[in-house]
C-alpha cells in the first residue's frame, strides 16, 4: 500500500456510499466503498474534485464525497480572503479552481453573454473591471462567484459531508476514515483512495500574545474564525496594530484607513520585522507562466515554459518538490498594485495615515484604567500604545492535521 505524504496524500483502499450513508452511525462496509473521499473542501479539495468528475469517465459524483469540518465548501477561502479587505487577488485569471487553464475567462465571457443586448462598450466596460489591469488579476468577488460555478455544475455540495476526520486507517483491501459529525457522533467511512487536501496549518501566534487578552477579544488573528473587523462609527476613533509585513497586513491596514474615514482619529500602526519589500507574486515569476503565454514565447523563439517549472515537472520524489516549493516562496512581500499609487500602502505611509514601525515586539501589557489599552513593548525601549491588535503572521510550518497525518505516518 502507497502513501503519500505531502500537502496531497493518496491513501488506496475501498469505496464507500455517499452522503446518505453519514445519516447513521452504522455507516458504510468494506462491500461498499467509494471509489474517492476527499478530506478538505477548500480550493484543493474542490478543484481535486472537478478533475475527477471531467477528466476521468467512469468516475461520477455518487463516486465521491468531500468531508470538511465547515458548513459549506470554500467556507473559510471566503471568510479569510473577505477579512482583509482584498479587492483584486494577487495571482493572474490562470489560477482557479477549473479543469481548464481559461476556466475563468471563459466564464467572464459568459457573464458578458448574458448582457447580449447592451452595447459593445457596456459589455467591455463589464470586462473591464473584473480582471485587473495587471496580469489580469481577477476581482475576488467575480473568482468566488467562478468558484461556486465550479461547485454548482458539478454538485459538489451534495457530495459534501459536514465533519472531522480523527482518524486515517489503511487496511490490506480498503482505508477506513473515522469521522466526527457536528453534534460528536462518530461514523466510519470505506474508500478505496483517500486524498489529504488539508490547506493549512494554523495561524501563527506568537509567544507574547497573552491568552486572556486573547479570549478578550483584544488580541485577535486576521484569519480567526468571525473576527469582525468593519470599522462602523460606533468603532471608529480608536487605534489598532497589525503585526505583520506581507500582503494580508498591507490589504488590512489600507482597508481599515478607509473605513475609519478622512474625519476620524484612528491610527492604524503595521509592525513588522523588516522593511516594506515589494515583489509582484509571492515567488518568482516564472513560476507564474501558464501554458498560452509558454506557447507564445516558444512561437517567439523563446525558451517557452520556463527552465524551473520543467525541472520541478520532472521530479518524482515528493520530498524534492516540497524542498523546491520552500526554497522558491518569497513570504512576507507586497505586491506593487497594493505597495505603489494613490490608494497604495507607500502614499498612505507618506501622509502618516498608516505609521510604518521597523520593530520586533517583545512583550505586550494591558492597563487596568482606561478602556483596558495594550502596550506593545520592542527591545529597542520603544513602545506603542493601542486599543487592539490584529496579528497578520501568517501560518505555521507544520504540517495541517499534524496529528492526523502523523498517526497515518506511523502505520506506514
Amino acid at each position: 500500500m502507497n502513501l503519500l505524504l505531502s500537502c496531497i496524500a493518496l491513501v488506496l483502499g475501498h469505496y464507500f456510499s455517499p452522503v446518505e450513508a453519514f445519516s447513521t452511525s452504522t455507516s458504510s462496509t468494506t462491500n461498499n466503498p467509494l471509489q474517492w473521499l476527499i478530506v478538505g473542501g477548500g480550493p484543493h479539495g474542490v478543484h481535486i474534485a472537478t478533475r475527477l468528475l471531467e477528466e476521468v469517465p467512469s468516475i461520477s459524483r455518487s463516486d465521491l464525497c468531500i468531508v470538511d469540518e465547515e458548513p459549506r465548501l470554500l467556507h473559510k477561502w471566503k471568510t479569510r480572503t473577505a477579512a482583509t479587505g482584498m479587492a483584486y487577488l494577487r495571482s493572474s485569471a490562470s489560477y482557479h479552481l477549473d479543469v481548464r487553464e481559461d476556466g475563468l475567462k471563459r466564464f467572464a465571457h459568459a457573464v458578458e453573454g448574458t448582457a447580449t443586448k447592451r452595447s459593445k462598450q457596456k459589455r467591455q466596460s463589464i470586462s473591464s473591471t473584473l480582471f485587473a489591469s495587471d496580469y489580469q488579476r481577477p476581482r475576488l468577488d467575480f473568482f468566488n462567484e467562478h468558484c461556486d460555478h465550479v461547485v454548482r455544475k458539478n454538485e459538489l455540495d451534495r457530495a459534501h459531508v459536514q465533519g472531522t476526520v480523527t482518524d486515517v486507517v489503511p487496511n490490506e483491501n480498503h482505508v477506513e476514515v473515522e469521522i466526527e459529525k457536528p453534534n460528536g457522533d462518530i461514523v466510519t467511512a470505506y474508500a478505496k483512495n483517500v486524498v489529504l487536501a488539508l490547506g493549512n496549518a494554523p495561524p501563527v501566534v506568537p509567544d507574547w500574545a497573552n491568552d486572556e487578552m486573547i479570549h478578550a477579544g483584544k488580541i485577535k488573528h486576521i484569519f480567526d474564525e468571525g473576527v469582525g473587523l468593519d470599522f462602523h462609527a460606533s468603532a471608529r476613533n480608536r487605534s489598532i496594530a497589525i503585526v505583520g509585513g506581507g500582503i494580508s497586513a498591507a490589504h488590512l491596514a489600507l482597508k481599515l484607513e478607509r473605513e475609519a474615514g478622512a474625519r476620524s482619529t484612528t491610527a492604524v500602526h503595521l509592525v513588522c520585522r523588516h522593511d516594506l519589500r515589494e515583489q509582484q507574486f509571492d515567488t518568482h515569476q516564472d513560476w507564474m507562466m501558464d501554458s498560452a503565454a509558454a506557447a507564445r514565447s516558444e512561437a517567439g523563439g523563446g525558451q517557452g515554459l520556463p527552465k524551473c517549472r520543467r525541472h520541478f515537472a520532472s521530479l518524482d520524489s515528493y520530498a524534492e518538490r516540497r524542498d523546491v516549493i520552500k526554497r522558491e516562496r518569497v513570504a512576507g512581500t507586497v505586491s506593487a498594485s497594493v505597495s505603489r499609487g494613490k490608494g497604495g500602502l507607500r502614499y498612505a505611509m507618506g501622509e502618516n495615515r498608516i505609521r510604518w514601525h521597523r520593530e520586533v515586539v517583545r512583550s505586550v501589557t494591558q492597563e487596568e484604567a482606561g478602556g483596558g489599552k495594550l502596550t506593545l513593548w520592542m527591545p529597542s525601549g520603544d513602545s506603542i500604545t493601542v486599543d487592539q491588535i490584529i496579528l497578520a503572521t501568517g501560518f505555521g510550518k507544520d504540517p495541517p492535521a499534524r496529528h492526523l497525518i502523523n498517526s497515518i505516518a506511523q502505520r506506514n
